[in-house]
């Protein structure tokens, strides 16, 4: 999409700093578009969910994070940054559509994605499925380390057996019952 590649650079340059939460936490000169770089976005993004946490009052968590839009700007920035790492490592074909179009286009995911995209604004399209990578940002600084963008990216990156994965005794775990 025309206006991704414009965003992550404004986001890496110096003066993209202003646009984001604790910046002073992240090393952009890591920030090379390697899986490996994905750890450098998760450390910054366990910094956000820390002070997230710590700051808010209770039942408020996340509210910190949309007071002056560097919040949402640093969820979108480690989103279309993940969604990008997975372009650059994969030999499959990712990628970006809009939400809109790609529910208009694909009307059953509704079940699950809704009609109204939040900050999933793009979502990454794939020759196995669909991602959101700016979703798995969010759900990192909200969750915290159960959410790890550097999983999800190297998972993303290699092809699915898909045949593999949804048959054989143990693909809902009966293997492991006793």
């Amino acid at each position: 999409m025309a206006g991704i590649q414009p965003a992550l650079d404004e986001f890496l340059s110096p003066a993209g700093n202003s646009l984001i939460l604790l910046p002073n936490r992240l090393d952009k000169s890591k920030l090379d578009f390697s899986l490996e770089s994905l750890d450098e976005m998760d450390a910054w993004l366990r910094d956000i969910h820390t002070i997230n946490r710590l700051q808010a009052e209770e039942g408020k968590a996340g509210e910190s994070l949309i007071s002056d839009g560097r919040g949402d700007n640093s969820v979108m920035f480690a989103g279309l940054y993940l969604g990008e790492v997975i372009r650059a490592n994969s030999d499959m074909d990712w990628r970006w559509e809009r939400f809109d179009r790609f529910i208009s286009d694909n009307p059953y995911f509704t079940e699950h994605y809704g009609y109204e995209p939040g900050l999933d604004s793009f979502v990454l399209v794939g020759p196995q499925g669909v991602a959101t990578p700016i979703n798995t940002a969010l759900k990192r600084v909200l969750f915290g380390q159960e959410e790890n963008l550097h999983f999800i990216g190297s998972f993303l990156v290699s092809p699915v057996d898909l045949e593999a994965a949804t048959s054989g005794y143990d693909f809902y775990g009966l293997d492991r019952i006793r």
